[in-house]
């Protein structure tokens, strides 16, 4: 525990710190304490809470388009557009509604996780390890009474991986393309 040896009584008057069995050996309790500091000081200051992330501080360079559809109408739009195009829902993730069920409150959110096979597995064979980045996702939520679709850009999905994107142009890219032109309707 980082706090041990820190107790009220083992501090002097002049800000030292003494314990019984290494008196004057202060950095072995100060430095746990300065590393605790200099953590809490950066994740404080990493990001101020509300706002939203620039492209630089994700992981993945996630784009965010603002809908000028109601929630509602926005995930029925682009559940209808993703299945013209013959691919499949796998999941619809209500986030709002299980925050709920745990007795939790939170804005309008839902994932929509889509993709096919027929495009998806020639990827997972060439890379496995590209499974990771498939289904596709788009997040459909609303925060001060803007509703906005994200999801995660192509080239970031493919990089690091052994996918080139001319073999995902008429694939991933274009389901980035289908939803951009759904909400943006």
């Amino acid at each position: 525990m980082i706090w041990k040896g820190l107790h009220p009584s083992r501090i002097k008057s002049d800000s030292t710190v003494s314990t019984k069995k290494e008196k004057g050996n202060t950095m072995k309790h100060i430095l746990p304490l300065i590393a605790a500091s200099a953590l809490c000081i950066s994740t404080a200051s990493a990001h101020p809470a509300g706002e939203p992330q620039t492209q630089n501080e994700t992981a993945m360079t996630t784009h965010t388009l603002t809908s000028k559809y109601s929630f509602d109408e926005t995930v029925s739009r682009l559940e209808t557009a993703i299945k013209s195009k013959g691919m499949d829902i796998f999941a619809v993730i209500d986030h709002q509604e299980a925050a709920r069920r745990n007795g939790l409150t939170m804005q309008p959110a839902k994932v929509i996780v889509f993709g096919t096979p027929k495009a998806g597995t020639p990827l997972m064979v060439k890379d496995p390890s590209f499974a990771l980045q498939l289904p596709l996702r788009v997040l459909v939520t609303e925060t001060d009474g803007k509703v906005r679709a994200a999801y995660t850009d192509t080239h970031a999905l493919i990089a690091g991986s052994r996918i080139g994107f001319d073999e995902v142009a008429n694939t991933l890219a274009n389901a980035e393309k289908l939803i951009q032109k759904t909400v943006g309707e």
